[in-house]
């Protein structure tokens, strides 16, 4: 019984980190580069209210954030390049009201998936029913493996009496 996977679960079609990675890229970039801003308006403008509502990323919140750089390899599909395309959410501007609108796409690839792995044949059967499958093929394998070695061995008994017949037809001749 083979079973067929659909094309739209292949592995670049529920591939999420891809995406995940990129989204939490530009709303990482954007957090560090509000608080340079937040900084440099504190270093200029002298103290500044200390209530700001971005954390901060360990002990050391001046610390860099390490992120793929966009083409980097993440696993198995690069990550996109970013395009100058005037709808698509830069760094600068993205926020945590983007998103939800940033992870749509994201979310309706879950989506797809769900529905694609649910498409499976037997998706519904329990694993009870599985395992009462596997070793009904278990035995059948080990019967056809019996069966083999049998014909085998009987092959093998057919050669050795047509080689010995062979042999005495030899004698006779020679004689």
């Amino acid at each position: 019984m083979a079973t067929h996977i659909p094309p739209t679960l292949s592995p670049d079609a529920i591939d999420t980190l891809t995406e995940l990675t990129l989204i939490l890229t530009k709303f990482r970039a954007a957090q560090a580069s509000a608080r340079r801003d937040a900084s440099a308006a504190g270093a200029v403008g002298g103290p500044s209210s200390s209530s700001s509502s971005i954390p901060s990323h360990g002990p050391n919140s001046n610390a860099p954030i390490s992120t793929p750089a966009p083409g980097a390899v993440t696993g198995t599909t690069p990550l996109p390049i970013p395009t100058s395309n005037p709808n698509s959410t830069t760094a600068g501007s993205f926020s945590a009201k983007d998103l939800p609108q940033a992870t749509d796409n994201l979310k309706h690839k879950l989506q797809r998936a769900r529905q694609a792995v649910l498409a499976l044949p037997d998706i519904g059967r329990t694993i009870t029913q599985q395992e009462k499958e596997i070793a009904e093929l278990e035995e059948r394998k080990r019967k056809q493996v019996a069966m083999l070695a049998k014909i085998r061995d009987e092959g093998l008994q057919f050669a050795r009496l047509e080689q010995s017949r062979r042999d005495e037809e030899g004698e006779r001749m020679v004689e």
